[in-house]
């Protein structure tokens, strides 16, 4: 493989939805995503070597490098995150997509 073939990293910001999932986020160096189209879609997107940071309230937190990427079969009381029901529609979303991270840069921008 010639250098120029290797691709080269994407940068994404990947949004969570309130501060104890970027705490657990930040925590174990670890990515979810829940099984809705946007998230099978988001983790479908990132690749190894790519890079991330959480946004949170309109600020990025840290860089981390992708080191792997798993999709857990037995996903339904699968930790850090709980499921979320949603009222309005009543539907329950879990997290079986994970991105596993190396923390590369402290950064709160």
């Amino acid at each position: 493989m010639t250098r120029a073939s290797i691709p080269r990293p994407c940068y994404f910001l990947v949004a969570v939805s309130n501060k104890v999932n970027l705490d657990l986020c930040m925590k174990y160096a670890l990515a979810g995503f829940s099984n809705s189209s946007t998230g099978i879609w988001a983790y479908l997107d990132i690749r190894e070597g790519d890079y991330i940071s959480f946004l949170y309230g309109a600020r990025a937190f840290n860089l981390y490098k992708v080191m792997k990427k798993e999709a857990i079969l037995e996903f339904m009381d699968a930790p850090p995150w709980p499921p979320r029901t949603f009222r309005q529609s009543g539907k329950t979303y879990h997290y079986p997509f994970r991105l596993y991270l190396k923390p590369e840069r402290k950064l709160s921008i």
